[in-house]
């Protein structure tokens, strides 16, 4: 479902980001593909290494609280930094770019989950790759304990 929400933001945020910040195409898809990336990450530091309420908090449509602004910070600082590098742009820009994409983000991820939802249901969007081990685990565990 991650799909969904990336290649959402591509038409729904893809010619500002190109219009706005100057970015070519392939950057702009370079852009979707490393906020994929890193929200993926993220979501499976947090599931496996704590953080968990941080990014449940980020991603359900409720408001911030101090966990949910911390991994926000966390996000937009890994997204800014990695648009810095990889897209070849400045500093300001960068900034710019992950403060579009993120609003964005956080409200997809908020109207696909709600404001009351199980980590299963937010590792179900990210699906795959590293989270779908940790979704089978989590599943597991919270099978054995909801007993």
């Amino acid at each position: 479902m991650i799909d969904d929400i990336i290649n959402s933001l591509k038409g729904e945020l893809g010619g500002s980001l190109m219009e706005k910040f100057g970015l070519d195409s392939n950057q702009k898809d370079q852009a979707m593909d490393i906020t994929k990336e890193t929200i993926t990450d993220k979501i499976s530091e947090a599931t496996s290494g704590g953080g968990l309420s941080g990014i449940m908090n980020l991603f359900s449509s409720n408001d911030n609280d101090e966990e949910g602004n911390s991994m926000l910070e966390g996000i937009t600082s890994t997204l800014s930094s990695k648009f810095s590098s990889q897209l070849g742009v400045d500093s300001e820009k960068s900034g710019g770019i992950t403060s579009m994409i993120m609003e964005k983000v956080t409200s997809m991820f908020g109207d696909k989950l709600g404001g009351n939802f199980e980590v299963t249901d937010l590792l179900g969007i990210i699906g795959g790759g590293k989270s779908a081990g940790l979704g089978g685990m989590l599943g597991k565990l919270t099978g054995l304990f909801g007993k």
